[in-house]
């Protein structure tokens, strides 16, 4: 056998197993982000009074607002301007955090295994082609 036919086993195996493999990460990136949305940046504004606090925020053409907990108010760096994220199909959801970093993490390792999957397709290709 010789070393291109080698190479051109080896960047099959090696493409079909990262194809698979990343359309399995997109599969699950796609129905994270069915299940939870789409989340919007914003500023919102914490308004302090005598019975608790209230953030607002303005989002799709109106503004909004809701009673924070104690410990979302523990959490506020700057009252006047603190970044916050909206459901984009709930603007009244509203977090004081940035959403989980893991759906943009897996649609990232998805995205290097289909780069992998082309770069190893676009191999054995050329090796056939060479052949």
């Amino acid at each position: 056998m010789e070393a291109s036919e080698v190479i051109s086993v080896v960047a099959e195996v090696i493409g079909w197993i990262a194809l698979a493999c990343s359309l399995g990460c997109l599969l699950v990136a796609l129905l994270i982000r069915l299940a939870d949305g789409r989340w919007l940046r914003t500023d919102a504004v914490v308004v302090d009074q005598e019975h608790g606090s209230t953030v607002r925020w303005f989002a799709e053409g109106a503004f909004h607002q809701r009673r924070l907990s104690t410990e979302e108010r523990a959490h506020v760096m700057r009252p006047e301007e603190e970044p916050a994220y909206y459901k984009e199909r709930e603007p009244d959801r509203l977090r004081l955090h940035e959403p989980p970093v893991g759906r943009r993490i897996i649609r990232g390792v998805g995205l290097v295994l289909l780069a992998i999957a082309a770069i190893a397709g676009a191999i054995g290709f050329i090796l056939m082609l060479a052949a």
